[in-house]
């Protein structure tokens, strides 16, 4: 008569988790303190950016990615690529596939301003949406030049243009980008420091 077989072993992979008794896990465990509870507030770590803002009521309904999506599309569907030069007073951009000596001329002032617009007294957003829409106009209707007066900071809070660092950006990316040829600090008699010219994409 044959003796009852032993119960067959689980196998154990190698990749598994050994057992930690309980000394070597109160060892491990040493100086750890418990959060304190969130209730709903507690967010999983998988969420995204906007289920977080979303879930904590800062952003509801704002779509996060538009301006990297808009930026990207811009980059990488069209091509678009501008070569940009900020040393604190002059500002100027050139997409790469202008001319070098159109952008010289721009900066030169050789150019007449086909259209104007001034963003004091915008917020950010406020300013970007403007800027956006006025480009795509002038571009639509043919005009060559136009004039973005975005002010040096003298009666912002901190003393410094707020606008102008954004500026940049504005022209080279997102909606703005296919309109634009290049762009550069004005003139003195133009607005200087408080203004850039932008040559538009025909």
């Amino acid at each position: 008569m044959r003796a009852p077989s032993a119960p067959a072993r689980p196998a154990v992979s190698d990749d598994a988790p050994l057992p930690v008794d309980p000394q070597t896990f109160a060892i491990y465990m040493a100086g750890v303190r418990a959060l304190p509870d969130a209730g709903a507030q507690r967010i999983p770590l998988s969420a995204s950016k906007l289920e977080r803002a979303s879930a904590s009521g800062t952003a509801q309904g704002v779509d996060l990615d538009a301006e990297a999506r808009s930026h990207m599309r811009s980059l990488v569907l069209e091509g678009i690529r501008f070569e940009m030069v900020d040393d604190g007073d002059h500002l100027e951009g050139r997409r790469l596939d202008v001319d070098p000596r159109e952008l010289r001329r721009l900066r030169r002032g050789q150019y007449t301003v086909d259209g104007k617009i001034d963003l004091h007294g915008l917020g950010a957003d406020e300013a970007r949406q403007a800027v956006e829409g006025f480009v795509r106009k002038r571009a639509q209707e043919g005009d060559r030049v136009v004039l973005v007066v975005h002010g040096k900071g003298t009666h912002s809070p901190r003393g410094y243009a707020v606008l102008r660092g954004e500026i940049a950006a504005w022209l080279s990316q997102g909606r703005s980008a296919r309109h634009v040829a290049a762009f550069t600090t004005a003139p003195d008699d133009q607005g200087g420091a408080g203004a850039v010219l932008v040559l538009l994409a025909r």
